[in-house]
């Protein structure tokens, strides 16, 4: 595991501003093409080194192989070939540092430059069998003890590759098997060595007092707690406890190496999905921190990216109010846009199972400050609008009716049924009618049927004539749906007026041509007035049905007759 997900994770220093940069990081930044290659190498080198703490047929392995090729196959498919010069530290892309790792134990750059690698080269065509055999090399060479085995320029060129070169020198073997002598003794010509005579202190005394040796059989329950902290299931809860005991070690410790250690256990418990634990890790690292809060606030900004936060929100324990209380009082301590990653992921979840925990979450970061939200609002479109406008509402119901109307104006779709819903509760006055006005001008069809039915229950007769100026103005165009919901809107605004407005429609003029003439409105008339009679009842209303059954066009004739059987049968069987 390495802490190399994490966006916006420092790049190791270079030049003078090492000292004040800290410690070496394992990410790097630079050109897209590095941060591409940094990515791959990192995954190389994080699966390899998973061969040396799992199985290799369990879970993390599978998923660290897989990241493996997917960020290896995309550096190449989208950059081209990667030729890598090995340092004894580093790696390189052309001038650009896109691996570096000091610890011997670690560093894959150290490995190859001991076995005498200089330059590690892969082409596009490189097949995944080829980068799976890569793979499985360096493991062996992380897994090996005494390294007897042949060495990494052996393997590589026994491998046979395509698509994956090198080019190497003849390898020297590190310090610590083979010790050179001291200059000075040299110098001093005193680098002879002596050995003590062969077998000198054999052979071994007896001892008369000799016991038999008897053995005791263990408890059951003692084995099974001894395999317990051995398992694969007591390892995440191991690492966070080594965490700690890192950060708390004593002044002469080192905590860059810790936060490190940090954010590799991030990685390995967002692989196994334990929330719990990476909000107990985050937790420890505030407490170890306390003392520099700056420190604290940059570490925990890069340590809580939105995986993170994901994975913490969707294990938190419903029945457990304090937990929440306590990753909200966690995100308040960062300086960074903690808000803005909740609203991603609020977004993201859309209505699924994580967001009312994340909508609370917002709400207590927008408590105090309502007009950031509002702010963010005036240049959001679609959904991330509708998403801001309903945690205004939250947070200040006020400011979000006030928003709610601005943004009737606006011509997205979604923006625009947002309003509308709020707009279905608010008291009606001159901005509600003004507002209500904007979306029955709107391009959407189902926006103005929707708004329909609310402007007549909100506005009542006062909205009559703006609703009869509509159906008027758009009456040869109103499709069906629309033109039904503006007839029951009218007959709902008032149904006396609307009774005179159908009578000017479908009557026929005088004369008795006339009389026996079809209903000269159009046939979206015909439809409104059709609906509005349904909705009305009524002698007047039941003699205007009538006058449509008789003279209306095809359509509207059949269904106002249907009408008008219907309500006869009703009052047939209510007299009976």
């Amino acid at each position: 595991m390495a802490p190399e997900d994490g966006p916006g994770e420092p790049a190791p220093p270079a030049g003078p501003e090492a000292d004040e940069a800290g410690a070496p990081e394992h990410r790097v930044a630079g050109s897209p093409r590095a941060v591409a290659a940094n990515a791959a190498v990192l995954a190389l080198t994080r699966a390899a080194r998973s061969f040396t703490l799992y199985d290799p047929s369990n879970k993390v392995v599978r998923t660290l192989i897989a990241d493996y090729r997917d960020k290896l196959r995309h550096a190449l498919d989208t950059f081209g070939p990667l030729d890598l010069d090995v340092h004894p530290f580093e790696l390189l892309l052309g001038r650009e540092v896109v691996y570096v790792e000091r610890d011997r134990e670690r560093s894959l750059a150290f490995r190859l430059f001991r076995d005498g690698v200089r330059r590690l080269s892969f082409a596009p065509t490189a097949t995944w069998e080829e980068l799976l055999r890569l793979l499985q090399i360096l493991s062996i060479r992380y897994t090996g003890v005494r390294q007897q085995e042949d060495d990494l320029v052996t393997l590589l060129r026994k491998a046979g590759f395509d698509g994956i070169r090198i080019s190497a020198i003849e390898g020297f073997l590190p310090e610590e098997e083979h010790a050179e002598p001291d200059l000075g003794d040299l110098l001093r010509g005193t680098t002879e060595h002596r050995d003590p005579p062969a077998r000198w202190d054999l052979p071994l005394p007896s001892f008369p007092e000799a016991v038999p040796l008897r053995y005791r059989p263990v408890d059951p329950a003692l084995l099974e707690r001894l395999a317990s902290e051995e398992s694969e299931e007591a390892v995440p809860a191991l690492a966070v406890r080594a965490v700690a005991e890192l950060l708390h070690a004593p002044d002469d410790g080192d905590p860059e190496a810790a936060l490190g250690f940090a954010l590799e256990a991030r990685e390995f418990l967002l692989v196994e999905q334990r929330g719990d634990l990476l909000r107990e890790l985050s937790g420890s690292v505030r407490a170890a921190l306390a003392p520099q809060p700056d420190a604290a606030s940059a570490f925990l900004e890069t340590f809580l990216d939105s995986r993170t936060l994901g994975v913490m929100i969707e294990t938190l324990p419903p029945d457990e109010p304090g937990a929440l209380e306590e990753l909200a009082l966690l995100l308040a301590a960062v300086p960074g846009d903690m808000t803005g990653r909740l609203l991603g992921l609020l977004q993201e979840e859309g209505e699924g199972p994580r967001r009312d925990t994340v909508r609370r979450l917002l709400v207590r970061g927008f408590r105090n400050a309502p007009e950031s939200l509002v702010e963010r609002l005036r240049g959001a479109k679609g959904d991330l609008a509708v998403v801001l406008l309903r945690l205004l509402c939250d947070v200040d119901p006020g400011a979000g009716r006030r928003a709610a109307l601005g943004i009737t104006a606006e011509s997205d779709v979604s923006m625009q049924r947002e309003a509308l819903r709020h707009l279905e509760s608010a008291a009606f006055g001159p901005e509600v009618a003004r507002a209500l006005h904007h979306l029955l001008g709107s391009p959407h069809a189902q926006i103005r049927e929707l708004a329909l039915p609310v402007m007549a229950a909100r506005g009542g007769p006062r909205v009559f004539a703006a609703l009869q100026h509509h159906v008027e103005k758009h009456g040869a165009a109103l499709a069906e749906a629309e033109a039904r919901a503006a007839g029951r809107a009218l007959a709902h605004s008032s149904a006396r007026s609307a009774i005179d407005l159908f009578e000017a429609w479908v009557r026929p003029k005088g004369g008795i041509l006339g009389r026996l003439g079809r209903v000269g409105a159009p046939l979206p008339i015909q439809q409104v007035a059709l609906a509005g009679l349904e909705s009305i009842g009524g002698a007047e209303a039941e003699s205007l049905l009538a006058v449509l059954a008789e003279r209306g066009q095809d359509d509207v004739a059949l269904r106002a007759a249907a009408v008008l059987d219907s309500r006869h049968r009703g009052t047939g069987g209510q007299n009976g």
